[in-house]
């Protein structure tokens, strides 16, 4: 009879901590999200923007790593958006593509962001709210 108290209690006390807990990847995505929001913040300089695309990639990386195949379409628009503004970033450092880049990166810098907010959401609106 103890024995199967002690059973119950185990079983009743392991059922909730699993049930309160959010899944690891809330807040990759939440840092990710903040990252992406920095784009429209931070940019005061070519150089700026370089740093902090790349500080947005690698907690876009963070961020798709952790949900894995969870919200499907919002890792795609994220990888999408993500390469876009990666590469006008990279056309910075070139006189010849500079303006063309110039041009571009606003509006990627918002796709990256709303991208961002869309895997926000998607994650809050699953386990992470």
């Amino acid at each position: 009879m103890v024995r199967g108290v002690l059973v119950l209690v185990s079983a009743a006390a392991l059922a909730g901590c699993g049930s309160s807990s959010k899944p690891a990847y809330c807040s990759d995505v939440t840092n990710f999200k903040h990252a992406a929001e920095q784009l429209k913040n931070d940019v005061t300089s070519p150089s700026a923007l370089v740093t902090q695309v790349t500080k947005v990639a690698t907690s876009a990386e963070t961020a798709l790593s952790a949900v894995k195949t969870s919200f499907a379409p919002q890792t795609s628009a994220v990888k999408s958006s993500l390469a876009a503004l990666e590469r006008s970033a990279k056309q910075l450092s070139s006189s010849s593509t500079r303006a063309a880049a110039v041009a571009a990166i606003p509006a990627e810098a918002k796709a990256v962001a709303t991208a961002a907010e869309n895997l926000a959401n998607a994650a809050a609106s699953g386990k992470c709210s």
